[in-house]
Formats: C-alpha cells, sequence, structure tokens
C-alpha cells in the first residue's frame, strides 16, 4: 500500500509542476527528523501537494470528513497521506490519530483556517486546533506561506518559515479555547506576513 501511495504522490507532483512553475525557499527550516506540525494558509485543493513538492519526509494531512464522501476522491487523499476528522464536532479519532503521528515522530500537516481562503487582503480567520495539538503534544510548529497564481502556466510561491514552539503557561493552567484561537491567529497572520517579505526576511512594502 505504502508504494502506491508513493506512487500517486509522484505522479501528482509530476503534473502539477510540469504545468506551474513553482518556487520554493526556507528548505533549511524543515526539521530532519522527529514529530511537528507543518501549518499553512489553504488556496486551493492542491496545496497539500505544493507545500510537499520538494520535501524529503512524507506529510500526513488533516482533511475535512466530507471529502471522503466519494469514494474515488476518498481513496486518493488517503494515498495522499490525508485522514477524515470531523469539523464543528469534538472528533476523538481524529484527535487520536493527531497525538499518534506526532508521538511517531511524524510530520502532521494543517490548514489553520479550516477552510480555503483565497482574498489575502481578508482571510479567514483561524481556528483554535493547531496550537492546542501543539502545546499538548509537545512539538514545534512550521510556518507555511502559499501564494502567487496556482493554475496552468503560473508561478506559485511555498515559503517555509522557522520552527518555533507553543510554550505552556508559567503557572502551569492550561489555555483556554480563547487563547488557542488568539495562539492560532497570530500564526495566520505571520503566515501572510511572510508572502510580503524577500528572501532576506525583509518587508517588501
Amino acid at each position: 500500500m505504502r508504494v502506491i501511495e508513493e506512487i500517486a504522490r509522484v505522479i501528482v507532483k509530476f503534473i502539477l509542476c510540469t504545468f506551474v512553475r513553482v518556487k520554493v525557499s526556507g528548505l533549511e527550516n524543515i526539521p530532519e527528523k522527529g514529530g511537528f506540525i507543518m501549518a499553512a494558509n489553504h488556496n486551493s485543493a492542491l496545496d497539500v501537494i505544493y507545500v510537499e513538492y520538494k520535501l524529503k519526509r512524507r506529510v500526513r494531512w488533516m482533511a475535512k470528513a466530507e471529502l471522503f464522501k466519494n469514494k474515488l476522491v476518498g481513496w486518493f487523499l488517503k494515498k495522499l497521506g490525508a485522514f477524515p476528522v470531523k469539523r464543528g464536532a469534538v472528533d476523538i479519532n481524529a484527535a487520536k490519530t493527531v497525538f499518534e503521528l506526532l508521538k511517531g515522530g511524524e510530520i502532521l500537516g494543517i490548514f489553520p483556517q479550516g477552510t480555503r481562503s483565497k482574498d489575502p487582503a481578508n482571510p479567514v480567520k483561524a481556528r483554535h486546533g493547531v496550537a492546542k495539538f501543539a502545546v499538548e503534544a509537545g512539538v514545534p510548529i512550521v510556518p507555511v506561506a502559499l501564494y502567487g497564481k496556482f493554475r496552468i502556466f503560473g508561478k506559485a510561491y511555498v515559503k517555509y518559515g522557522k520552527p518555533f514552539m507553543i510554550e505552556k503557561k508559567a503557572d502551569g493552567t492550561p489555555y483556554t479555547k480563547a487563547e488557542y484561537t488568539e495562539i492560532s491567529q497570530k500564526l495566520v497572520d505571520d503566515i501572510y506576513a511572510m508572502m510580503t517579505e524577500d528572501g532576506n526576511g525583509n518587508n517588501k512594502g
């Protein structure tokens, strides 16, 4: 089954990156081993491919359960390493999978906004999940900015930021959902800010 997954990933990457020019930067920020969360903004259903385009390590993605209702689409997503999560409800099975993957040293891919956000000037707000998973699993987050023209003969950019940890509170009390949401939103804001920086981290504006 793993062979089929790899073949599917290679074929899709080849097709996409033959017709779309993808410029990747920040690969030196990707940890070579250990579990961590890769958090990216969400433009299209193909974002998972663009994020993984130049990576040597495999990413396991959280994807909304509705996508798996179509058997063909569901099969394809699973071959790309995705697993379903129920939105708007407590999904114990999905949460269990998340912690098993991270504790097992794998990469977990998450779109903090939970849905596609195509307007950079008015992005969808973040949900609390990414911050909660990072804190409870004790793993770093690598922010990823996806921007440009994600279409045939377009030029797209994938920029990986430096990994960082979300520290637990000094007094030992847990974060509230509102606090987790605030932290996640700061992450999303930073991801969009990465789109306006040049290769040296300087603001283009």
